[in-house]
């Protein structure tokens, strides 16, 4: 159940014509007139990649000043005191194991059913965005870095099951934004002439006002944030600059450019939306986002890693080198996401520290779910204490839908059950 009575906004909104910003946590909100809640929001973030990992390389041990981290936590180390590195927890083999229904049995723990029609359940993501959404300009950000699949599996399942993490309803997959600059635009209710316009500059004179109105640590704030902003702006322009160029040097050669507006390149394509969910986060236009990175059965490209040959393919060879880079790849994009969320001062912490964002697989290897490969960071303002090893390989307990159940608890929506689990794990 929700808490009764009208809730008092925490941000400060500019709005000029076609752009609506709001700043992030201000301690002199006072000053504006603004009643501050002094418990910053807490948030849910999940990344999504599929078809297994490389297990050699995927381990720690112990905890705090003792944890050590395999090959492919490198990334992770300056922020190893701020992640879980979860081991042992499982779904079902009816729910994620082969290759057409991972995806979407990941954040439900319920089997999507075979057949011509459509039977899912939903996400947790989407039902913490049911039940908290109201408190935001969006109820969740849904983005993904690699076009859905259309058509049916030999298994008999629906490519949409491969496709889609984020489910509305049982039969509703929840579309997702593959367009960087259009998921930028929905964030900050930019219309019209979005190619040209700053939607910084759009509201400069209000920045101004309040900037003159408040304390100097929130001044500082407030230049971080228009920073990012900005970052995110030029590179959006760059983007497309650059291919308008490469599409005017292909004009009349048979060369088929790739749709306007995603990048070339699977790396750039990741990181820009990974520092699109950190905007929304420290913006608090939405405190709920997933991220599907590939598909299962993916046809993801990396030839920066200097490979040839799609995901899936690979996947195959999932003990061999190839696959490690990918898998160290796919790690790195999630360690860039939270370290720039560390970097977001917020309260007495930082963005990161008041979230829970998630890196999940939803298979060990290319045909096999003994275990999810699972990283989870932040502690949602202190409720789950982090830089642990926690190998749930022997427990009593180990569904996946029972973490789900206690991240779900720690934001807020308390459920008796959840997807296969009704009880919850006593150590997170």
């Amino acid at each position: 159940m929700k808490p009764a009575g009208p809730k008092t906004p925490r941000r400060v909104i500019l709005q000029a014509a076609g752009a609506s910003v709001a700043l992030p946590w201000l301690e002199s909100s006072r000053c504006l007139g603004i009643e501050n809640n002094p418990q910053p929001p807490k948030r849910f973030g999940f990344l999504f990649f599929g078809d297994g990992i490389h297990p050699p390389e995927w381990w720690s041990k112990g905890e705090g000043t003792d944890l050590e981290l395999g090959p492919a936590f490198r990334s992770l180390d300056a922020l190893r005191h701020k992640v879980n590195f979860i081991h042992g927890l499982h779904h079902p083999d009816d729910v994620v194991g082969g290759h057409a229904k991972g995806a979407a049995g990941i954040l439900t723990g319920v089997r999507p059913q075979g057949g011509r029609d459509i039977q899912a359940s939903i996400s947790m993501d989407q039902l913490l965005a049911q039940r908290l959404g109201d408190e935001t300009a969006l109820p969740s950000l849904v983005l993904a870095c690699e076009r859905p699949v259309s058509g049916f599996h030999e298994s008999s399942y629906s490519m949409m099951y491969a496709s889609h993490v984020s489910w509305s309803s049982p039969v509703s997959p929840v579309p997702a934004e593959m367009y960087p600059a259009l998921a930028f635009d929905s964030l900050f209710e930019s219309r019209g002439n979005r190619a040209h316009a700053s939607i910084l500059d759009q509201v400069q004179e209000q920045l101004g006002s309040v900037s003159r109105r408040v304390s100097v640590a929130d001044r500082s704030r407030i230049d971080e944030y228009t920073n990012s902003v900005r970052e995110v702006e030029q590179r959006l322009a760059r983007m497309q600059r650059r291919q308008g160029e490469q599409q005017a040097d292909a004009a009349g050669s048979g060369f088929q450019r790739p749709p306007a507006g995603i990048p070339a390149q699977l790396d750039e394509h990741a990181r820009l939306m990974c520092d699109l969910i950190a905007l929304a986060f420290q913006t608090d236009r939405t405190r709920i986002a997933t991220l599907l990175l590939t598909n299962n059965l993916s046809g993801q490209v990396y030839p920066f890693l200097g490979l040839n040959v799609d995901h899936h393919n690979y996947s195959h060879n999932w003990q061999g080198q190839e696959y490690a880079a990918i898998t160290r790849f796919w790690v790195e994009q999630y360690a860039g996401l939270i370290t720039r969320l560390d970097s977001m001062q917020e309260g007495d912490g930082t963005v990161l520290d008041h979230s829970c964002i998630l890196l999940a697989n939803e298979q060990w290897t290319a045909h096999s779910a003994p275990r999810i490969p699972l990283l989870m960071s932040g502690s949602l303002s202190g409720r789950i204490r982090t830089g642990r090893t926690l190998d749930f390989e022997t427990a009593k307990e180990r569904k996946m839908s029972s973490l789900l159940l206690n991240i779900m608890d720690h934001m807020g929506v308390h459920l008796t059950e959840f997807g296969n689990a009704s009880e919850y794990l006593p150590s997170v």
